[in-house]
């Protein structure tokens, strides 16, 4: 059974579900929550982005009925964190992919590939380099893309995939002219709000890293990349996310891992509560 739509929203004929529903924005997310989730009694299901799983939070605020939402934390990561509701569980990273930038997993994964030792006692010191450099080249355009965001222009200022900004040798070297070419296309936004997104952005980077707080996807194929020319060869992108996703609980103790795996749990646990009381008053 699914959900049907009406003009009032979402009316809900699925609830007795065998598996408390836990509601992400696309497939791809699976791999990474199912490690977090485990042999907790849930149920993934895709929304289809977040427009989509933003009509669930509203049916949670009106009925508040025993499900979970998890939400990309976007550029809202800039001004907040918390959720409007328990069972809402927002992330506190711009996308799930966010998660994965970490040297330890990646670095695992290079050595199962069966990367060199000499460019594995090389990885950590370039991984932290390719983060620097990534903030270097895109601060601006990150900055112009929150402000057209927030002024709603409906411009798109960042691509989905960071490839065409890429040289053509198979490094992690950017080029210049095609960030000073978006960039310039990007300033014909008003000044105060490029002011805002200035501050927003540069008060993020006090306490957290830079790569945290742009997309998601757009910052996976720079990581991709990176790979790539540790481990000497083409890889799929596709199994690098879904081995990352499983490795990085194991291997990652982030006070954003942490917070997003008690948050999603707690939130699963509520659900099943409820549809056990309820059952019971039945």
């Amino acid at each position: 059974m699914e959900f049907i739509r009406t003009d009032s929203g979402i009316v809900n004929t699925d609830l007795f579900y065998p598996n408390i529903l836990v509601f992400v924005e696309g497939h791809t997310d699976f791999p990474f929550y199912e490690e977090v989730l485990g042999n907790y009694n849930y149920h993934l299901k895709a929304q289809g982005g977040k427009t989509e799983c933003k009509k669930l939070v509203e049916v949670l605020l009106e009925k508040d009925l025993p499900f979970v939402v998890v939400l990309d934390g976007d550029y809202g990561i800039l001004e907040t964190k918390r959720s409007k509701h328990r069972r809402v569980v927002l992330l506190h990273r711009y996308s799930f992919e966010n998660y994965l930038i970490e040297k330890e997993p990646i670095e695992q994964f290079c050595r199962d590939y069966k990367a060199s030792e000499n460019r594995l006692k090389q990885l950590e010191n370039e991984y932290n380099a390719i983060l620097d450099l990534t903030r270097q080249k895109f601060e601006e355009l990150i900055i112009l893309d929150v402000a057209h965001q927030r002024a709603e222009t409906g411009k798109d200022v960042l691509p989905d995939k960071s490839g065409r900004f890429f040289k053509k040798s198979k490094k992690v070297e950017f080029s210049d002219s095609q960030i000073e070419q978006h960039t310039k296309a990007a300033k014909n936004v008003n000044q105060d709000e490029i002011n805002e997104a200035t501050a927003l952005v540069k008060k993020y980077q006090e306490e957290r890293r830079f790569v945290d707080m742009i997309p998601g996807h757009f910052a996976f194929g720079i990581i991709g990349r990176f790979v790539s020319n540790i481990v000497g060869g083409s890889i799929k992108y596709d199994d690098l996310r879904i081995y990352l996703s499983r490795v990085v609980w194991k291997l990652v103790k982030r006070s954003d891992h942490n917070s997003l795996k008690n948050r999603l749990r707690q939130a699963v646990r509520d659900a099943a509560h409820m549809r056990k009381i309820s059952i019971f008053k039945t």
